[in-house]
């Protein structure tokens, strides 16, 4: 691994298209799911409420899947998560935190900050190459030697 600060390259993280279209398809399916269930037993304005929060839920996660937007960047100068940006010299230290419960795993970088009271928390499963986020985050925190955690496990 490089510890050579000139060395380091841009590395971007995009959107899981993947995660975010089966998000579309499932939202979209629940919505037309629920208006068949309402119209006729409750109520109708209650169903094309459903059917309406589908269709809109759905065309969210397409415009996303679609997108190009850079969600996760690190670069020699930091890391910008979506339109906000921390020096390396901001961070003390990080961690990958694991979650597990009855909906399934989650993946987030843990960021300590210098002179923050909650770490910032940046939640992986929604971009696209998660793995090598900590990787790529392994080889800039050598270069800029910021202390490792670990990884936390959470149930």
């Amino acid at each position: 691994m490089t510890t050579n600060i000139s060395e380091l390259t841009v590395v971007q993280f995009k959107k899981h298209k993947v995660a975010y279209s089966v998000a579309a398809v499932v939202t979209f399916v629940l919505g037309g799911m629920f208006y068949f269930v309402f119209k006729d037993d409750v109520s109708v304005s209650l169903a094309w409420f459903f059917l309406a929060a589908g269709i809109l839920s759905s065309a969210y996660c397409i415009w996303n899947a679609f997108s190009n937007a850079v969600v996760l960047e690190l670069n020699p100068d930091g890391i910008k998560y979506k339109h906000y940006f921390y020096s390396w010299n901001r961070l003390r230290s990080y961690a990958i935190r694991e979650e597990e419960d009855e909906g399934g795993s989650f993946n987030y970088l843990v960021l300590n900050l210098k002179n923050a009271k909650v770490p910032l928390e940046i939640q992986l499963d929604w971009i696209n190459d998660q793995k090598s986020v900590t990787e790529n985050m392994t080889v800039f925190a050598k270069a800029f030697q910021i202390e490792f955690e670990g990884v936390l496990k959470k149930k």
